[in-house]
């Protein structure tokens, strides 16, 4: 298992391809409604905020409890990546 300031940093790499993901679709793809692209930056956002949270609350003492944790979260995480990306697709569908 990483230490928690590696999974941080990983964490806050997506997030900052993410939002550079944002940037492009708002500003280089016509037709993209700007509503619907705003509240994608707000999900990247709270992804961010709630997962950097969940790393330093790591769900105990035990070892294997520890790491059952830290399996969760890195599922957990990717899941709402793949979410997010597919936002992106809806709104460029146009």
């Amino acid at each position: 298992m990483a230490n928690k300031r590696n999974l941080k940093k990983e964490i806050n790499a997506i997030v900052s391809t993410l939002i550079g993901e944002y940037i492009l679709t708002r500003e280089f793809v016509p037709g993209v409604n700007a509503e619907k692209a705003n509240n994608i930056l707000v999900k990247i956002k709270e992804l961010r905020d709630e997962f950097l949270a969940r790393v330093g609350a790591n769900g105990g003492k035990d070892r294997k409890q520890v790491k059952a944790y830290y399996k969760h979260l890195k599922s957990d995480f990717n899941a709402k990546v793949d979410e997010i990306l597919s936002d992106f697709e809806e709104i460029t569908k146009d």
